[in-house]
């Protein structure tokens, strides 16, 4: 029995595009960790880059591939939307305000993080990755042999669970063990859109999980993968934007910068493969 390594990966876009993403994402995370505001915004770009580039040059478009690539497209300006200005990357933080108007008694500062505000960029970027998920469900939807109803709503429940849990839907004000286990502190302004975005990107799971790309291709499951760590991917955008990364503590962005290496890489690493793997079904 022959063994081909072809048959055991996901698709992806053309290797240029590859290559591209390998060279500028270990850069991206090295200006992430060495607080280089200017290699932030300049390699993100090149990472997106990568994985919009490639379908946006195919010559003929069919329906599931026009709205993948809406999708890719919303993402890359997504992508621009949430580089930060140089205030929001250097500084300790643009206006806190306390998680409530007066101090919860009982409740620490430890218990309760400081709220921060969000610049109208970031909600735009959230806006843009809602549609850009609204896209690849349509597309999910258009390009499948079925649909299991019993899958879609069991991934969707688990989902939208996992992000009250979690703390992305209207989180608690301290964190206990069955909820708001990432200890995120969203402001007012800002819980129903993010409680939205969680429902639509929970939706997208879901659809991913109950369709299966024709039987023609070699990774069915493949959309599945790249909407799982898409998902994943977004548990540590809103850990950084929303969680207690210790600036309301008075550490600094950059010493927080430096000692998340890890952190950074994983989930800048989950993110734009996602994207290539989602890309890449195009190429089926």
């Amino acid at each position: 029995m022959s063994f081909n390594i072809s048959d055991s990966i996901p698709v992806l876009p053309p290797s240029a595009a590859v290559y591209l993403l390998l060279v500028a994402l270990p850069v991206l995370v090295i200006s992430e960790t060495t607080s280089s505001l200017a290699g932030h915004a300049v390699f993100k770009i090149v990472c997106s880059t990568a994985f919009a580039s490639g379908p946006l040059l195919l010559k003929e478009w069919s329906p599931y591939d026009t709205l993948i690539i809406y999708g890719l497209v919303l993402s890359f300006i997504g992508d621009i939307c949430l580089i930060p200005s140089g205030k929001e990357y250097y500084d300790f933080t643009s206006k806190s305000v306390e998680a409530s108007k007066g101090t919860r008694k009982g409740n620490t500062s430890r218990d309760a993080p400081k709220e921060v505000e969000i610049s109208t960029s970031f909600k735009l970027g959230i806006l843009a990755f809602a549609g850009a998920h609204i896209a690849y469900i349509l597309a999910f939807l258009r390009n499948t042999d079925e649909v299991s109803q019993s899958t879609l709503v069991i991934t969707f429940v688990a989902s939208m669970a996992a992000g009250k849990w979690l703390g992305a839907i209207y989180p608690g004000p301290t964190s206990t063990k069955s909820c708001n286990v990432l200890n995120l502190s969203i402001a007012g302004e800002m819980r129903p859109l993010v409680s939205v975005y969680a429902t639509i990107i929970s939706s997208m799971l879901a659809v991913a999980a109950a369709t299966t790309a024709p039987a023609s291709s070699n990774w069915p499951r493949q959309r599945l993968l790249g909407a799982i760590m898409f998902v994943l991917s977004d548990l540590f955008v809103a850990a950084g934007a929303f969680g207690d990364s210790g600036v309301a503590r008075g550490i600094k962005k950059a010493t927080i910068r430096r000692n998340s290496v890890i952190k950074i890489a994983v989930g800048w690493g989950l993110y734009f493969w996602a994207q290539m793997i989602l890309a890449g079904t195009l190429y089926v």
